[in-house]
């Protein structure tokens, strides 16, 4: 269970975040070697640097601080969410377009099919991908699986 400062700190974070064109993908608190431990994971479109996340976690920092939203010692980190965790959402397509994706699919019989190809643009209900066999128009209630192809 997350703690009860999380919505105080989620309000305070992102606007912050909005400013600096970061998105907030996932923020947690929890008790960790006798303090608290705030861990931000911050995305945004073109992907996280160690600069963007050393230079949130300051600002973040002094934010909390003169904020007084937490009493007791405690640690901030701010991090990416990683180049190979899974899309989840509307949200995580929209910042991979352009980006080559694997999907896994799931119809409605069961059957399962695996696709590569580029993430050409999300739509309200579905997104569209050039695969080798053409353009073609997922709905997301069939996406079981997705992520970003890395190339190294």
């Amino acid at each position: 269970m997350d703690d009860p400062r999380t919505a105080h700190i989620r309000a305070l974070t992102e606007p912050l975040l909005t400013e600096h064109a970061m998105e907030l993908v996932e923020l947690t608190c929890r008790p960790q070697g006798g303090q608290l431990h705030v861990r931000l994971l911050v995305d945004r479109v073109g992907g996280m640097t160690i600069q963007h996340c050393a230079q949130m976690n300051q600002l973040i920092g002094q934010a909390l601080e003169a904020q007084a939203l937490i009493a007791e010692s405690y640690t901030v980190e701010v991090s990416s969410p990683g180049l190979d965790r899974p899309l989840m959402n509307k949200r995580d397509f929209e910042r991979a377009v352009g980006e080559d994706l694997q999907v896994v699919l799931q119809t409605e019989r069961g059957r399962i099919t695996e696709l590569q190809g580029m993430l050409l643009a999300v739509q309200p209900e579905a997104i569209v991908m050039k695969t080798p066999a053409g353009n073609m128009t997922i709905p997301l209630t069939q996406i079981g699986r997705a992520k970003k192809v890395l190339r190294w």
